[in-house]
């Protein structure tokens, strides 16, 4: 599809190489770490957070698999994949370049959405391979498990894995050739009629050991020569169908995560049992075991609008699936290679990415990379090895605009399109120059304090490198003057404070008190952590209102499970709140007087719900209780735009101005 030359774009934007070996696009032989090429297993997990496993900092379930090899191991924490989405990250890991030279910048769908997209249908086969390149240097190769790099949907047309150097292959329903498909799954059922191979039925949860069962025989046929092995889980993505989740269910209420934590323990016991099966076959000792994820946890607003928080951990990183924030992008890495990686090392300088895996593998394994591979990738082998090299060329970004909208469910995970990380610094920035960022993530790993104003020179640099490399890689960008992404509000909510991303409302403060003045389209949305907890307790909440508009949410937190809202229905105050899905809502029968007035509204213990005007008694009514768990999404000023509490329509935009915010759970 596309052909491109090496990147002399980076020496344009002044980025340095990090070795002339990689200037050029010379092919370079490599010589095998310690003289011998090891095997390589490359495990791909779907969809795991940087700190599901409890080695990287899960805070409730342990995962002692993915632990034990950590242990006997190496853990990178400063590992990144090319995208926050599935496809083009294995685009990434599978070629050594960057997606979007291939025309995959999210994830393949139907001919017909990927069209809308501007997106290939499938990988082109004229794209590097690493399976390609390993297998002509001696080894045997083969992909089991999730592909989704064509085939699938109405994509009947696309290469097996067979043709980008495979010797055998498993997939599922987002590929071709022989596969599994999952037992009442709709895209199943469509790769079902689309024949293209052996196929075979299952339920979704028996998929991760069937793809184990398949590693394990190749492995059985082919321990007397080298082997390569991706093995790319469908787990832990959703939706999930466990077998068993019933002890999950005393650690926490949320049903996706019981299914979640249900699944992700299936998939550490599947892992241990694979690595059992290295010893027993005796080839551990000689086999690299490499466990990544392909981006963030799930941020799916289905997740919201049920009233949950989606499963999946971060830890302290901002962002989660298709955002270009850290926790979308970073992600856990761990390799094992007993006697060559040092037992429980860390390395926590090296920054390596999924490009540099077809580089570094190949460097590892004594595979020439051919001159025509063009690597975007380093050879990062040493940060494996016992080294901790400093990278000295950028790693970018692109994801959403102006293709397409990402859509993540919460937006305080919403991230602008474009990003690169330069040493410590990240940048980020829409292709027209708007809600640029600038972050020391030395200092501020959580993506919170923009330092867009101390650092202009800085914020030139990365802005013209980002405009050269979408240059070269076909992301249309214009040479705008970069703006500010307005900064995160800190609002006094009276018993508490609490920050909110700040999507265009006008903020003032006058003798000490905030105003905020909205219109029609913008709103604040509080960080989910500083939200009132709900849990067993009623609320009281209460401002001074200016609106300009009969309709409009002051602002509501969580969804029609549970939460409540204040707002105006045709010029008339009104209270909701939502109690174990079932809506309570008084309005009263006058409309609000004219200029600023104050309104308030409480729910207490005991179910009872009123609603003031000016200090008078304008509406009460009965709930059945208050509040028996937590809200699933934030709080938000001036809509209400994830999953509605009232029963108002979805332009429910708050047009006017509101100071004196008080809300406190009570």
């Amino acid at each position: 599809m596309h052909k491109h030359t090496r990147r002399d774009f980076i020496k344009a934007a002044g980025c340095s190489l990090l070795s002339a070996q990689f200037a050029g696009g010379l092919s370079f032989a490599q010589t095998p770490a310690g003289g011998e090429k090891p095997n390589i297993i490359f495990i791909l997990i779907d969809d795991m957070g940087y700190a599901d496993p409890s080695c990287f900092g899960n805070p409730v379930m342990k995962t002692p698999n993915m632990d034990k090899l950590a242990k006997q191991g190496i853990r990178l924490t400063n590992f990144y994949v090319n995208a926050p989405v599935c496809s083009p990250t294995r685009v990434g890991l599978t070629t050594g370049q960057y997606p979007t030279r291939w025309g995959i910048h999210s994830y393949i769908a139907s001919s017909t959405k990927n069209d809308n997209r501007n997106m290939a249908d499938f990988l082109d086969l004229d794209a590097p391979s690493l399976a390609r390149i390993l297998k002509g240097s001696g080894y045997a190769t083969a992909h089991i498990g999730k592909w989704h790099m064509g085939g699938g949907r109405d994509v009947d047309y696309a290469p097996f894995p067979s043709e980008y150097g495979f010797d055998e292959s498993y997939v599922n329903f987002e590929g071709l050739g022989d596969r599994v498909l999952i037992n009442g799954h709709g895209l199943s059922d469509q790769s079902g009629q689309l024949g293209k191979g052996d196929i075979k039925w299952a339920d979704k949860h028996e998929l991760t050991g069937i793809y184990v069962d398949k590693v394990i025989d190749f492995i059985s046929r082919n321990k007397d020569k080298n082997f390569f092995i991706n093995l790319w889980p469908d787990d832990v993505h959703t939706k999930h169908l466990p077998e068993k989740i019933g002890k999950w269910k005393n650690v926490t209420d949320n049903p996706h995560e019981q299914k979640f934590f249900a699944v992700l323990e299936n998939l550490d016991e599947q892992i241990g049992r694979l690595m059992n099966a290295l010893d027993s076959h005796e080839v551990a000792e000689d086999t690299l075991v490499v466990l990544v994820s392909d981006n963030g946890p799930t941020d799916g607003g289905n997740f919201y609008s049920d009233g949950w928080n989606p499963p999946g951990f971060t830890g302290k990183l901002r962002g989660r699936k298709l955002s270009l924030y850290e926790g979308g992008i970073r992600m856990p890495f761990i390799a094992r290679w007993p006697g060559r990686i040092k037992a429980g090392s860390v390395n926590r300088k090296s920054v390596l990415c999924g490009m540099d895996m077809l580089p570094t593998l190949c460097s590892i394994a004594g595979a020439e990379v051919p001159e025509s591979a063009n690597p975007d990738g380093l050879n990062m082998s040493g940060a494996l090895l016992g080294e901790a090299p400093i990278r000295d060329e950028p790693i970018f970004w692109h994801c959403g605009e102006p293709f397409f909208q990402p859509g993540t469910g919460s937006p305080f995970n919403s991230s602008p399109s474009l990003a690169v990380r330069d040493g410590d610094w990240k940048f980020l920035i829409n292709p027209d120059g708007s809600e640029a960022q600038l972050y020391n993530l030395s200092d501020d790993i959580s993506e919170q304090n923009n330092l867009f104003d101390q650092k202009p020179a800085k914020v030139s640099e990365l802005w013209a490198k980002i405009r050269a490399w979408a240059s070269d890689v076909g992301v249309p960008v214009q040479n705008n003057t970069p703006t500010r992404a307005l900064d995160p509000v800190t609002i006094d909510l009276g018993k508490s404070k609490a920050r909110a991303i700040n999507t265009g409302v006008e903020v003032s403060e006058s003798q000490g008190q905030q105003r905020f003045c909205f219109d029609g389209g913008s709103c604040l949305d509080v960080f989910i952590m500083d939200v009132p907890r709900l849990e067993d307790s009623g609320v009281m909440i209460s401002a001074e209102a200016e609106p300009e508009a009969e309709n409009g949410v002051l602002l509501a937190q969580g969804g029609g499970r549970t939460g409540y809202s204040l707002y105006l229905d045709s010029g008339k105050p009104a209270f909701c709140v939502c109690i174990a899905g079932s809506r309570t809502t008084i309005t009263s029968s006058s409309s609000v007087p004219d200029g600023k007035f104050e309104i308030a509204a409480n729910l207490k213990k005991n179910g009872r719900m009123e609603l003031f005007v000016n200090g008078q008694l304008a509406a009460s009514g009965q709930a059945d209780s208050a509040f028996t768990r937590n809200a699933g999404d934030s709080l938000q000023i001036g809509a209400d735009l994830i999953s509605q509490v009232g029963s108002y329509t979805s332009e429910n935009w708050f047009k006017g101005c509101l100071s004196n915010i008080r809300i406190s759970a009570i």
